[in-house]
């Protein structure tokens, strides 16, 4: 295949990630060689573990305190769960599931059935007019005195 005017600058980074790639093989099989290295490697392993144990009891003792189960307890709490579900199911005709699923409410009516008629309500007697016009009167009656005179 004839090369190109242009490199590819695909092909340029596939071949500097392969180099990337060798180089430092090399250099972590080299260095695996060493007993200084690998007593390193060891030593960090043993720290690491150790800080990921001490910082699952705080946790585990902060979860406590807060009464909060935590991520063990609530996975063999699912797992309980799903075990009794499942003997549920087990127990249960597969047609008993279905008849008790809740139905929804029953709203619409059927086209030719009649409403019950809404009970009549008494009205309200209003308050007698008798009682607002004389206040009414005599202020109408105090204006034209005072219009008079």
């Amino acid at each position: 295949m004839p090369s190109s005017l242009f490199p590819d600058p695909l092909q340029m980074w596939r071949d500097a990630v392969t180099r990337l790639e060798n180089d430092v093989n090399a250099m972590a099989t080299g260095g695996m060689k060493s007993q200084e290295v690998a007593r390193s490697l060891n030593q960090f392993s043993a720290v690491s573990l150790g800080m990921q144990q001490a910082f699952e009891k705080v946790v585990e003792g902060y979860l406590r305190r807060a009464n909060l189960p935590s991520r063990k307890e609530v996975a063999e709490l699912a797992h309980t769960l799903q075990r009794i579900e499942s003997k549920i199911d087990r127990l249960l005709p597969a047609n008993a599931l279905d008849a008790a699923a809740p139905r929804p409410a029953r709203t619409r009516r059927p086209p030719g059935a009649a409403t019950p008629p809404a009970p009549a309500q008494e009205p309200v007697p209003a308050a007698p007019p008798a009682a607002t016009k004389p206040a009414a009167a005599k202020r109408h009656s105090a204006r034209r005195a005072k219009t008079k005179g």
